[in-house]
């Protein structure tokens, strides 16, 4: 059993259930798709990690062939925008939790970028639980 050729299959027959092919006409209309997220174990929450699995298959999101900047997304652009639970001085070269362009690499360009998305600069929100609520 290979995944991604079986869903490649189900795509191309038109058997992927109804909530995917609408999510896919969904990222096929867009020209902007915005990620929002609170930042989990380093990473999108399952369930938006599970989306992306359903939703980005072979044949619609990418091909062996059509990736990066010859993706199938070329003309469409990526955010992530995302709060956290550490401080912005935690994630950096020498902060405890590593620099954050190290983190987001698998899902920027691992999965973004193979798709063929134009990948913005994310929107990072630190903290904002750790803010007074006067503050926010």
């Amino acid at each position: 059993f290979c995944y991604g050729e079986e869903t490649k299959l189900a795509w191309e027959a038109g058997t992927l259930t109804a909530d995917i092919t609408e999510e896919q006409r969904k990222l096929t209309e867009a020209d902007l798709v915005i990620f929002q997220f609170p930042m989990y174990w380093f990473t999108v929450p399952a369930i938006m990690k599970g989306w992306m699995d359903r939703v980005l298959t072979l044949g619609f999101a990418f091909t062996h062939e059509k990736r990066y900047s010859q993706g199938i997304f070329k003309d469409k652009k990526a955010m992530l925008s995302f709060t956290t639970g550490s401080q912005e001085s935690m994630f950096s070269a020498d902060g405890i939790n590593g620099d954050m362009n190290v983190t987001l690499w698998p899902l920027q360009n691992g999965i973004l970028h193979y798709c063929g998305f134009q990948v913005l600069a994310p929107q990072i929100f630190w903290a904002p639980s750790h803010i007074p609520s006067e503050a926010r």
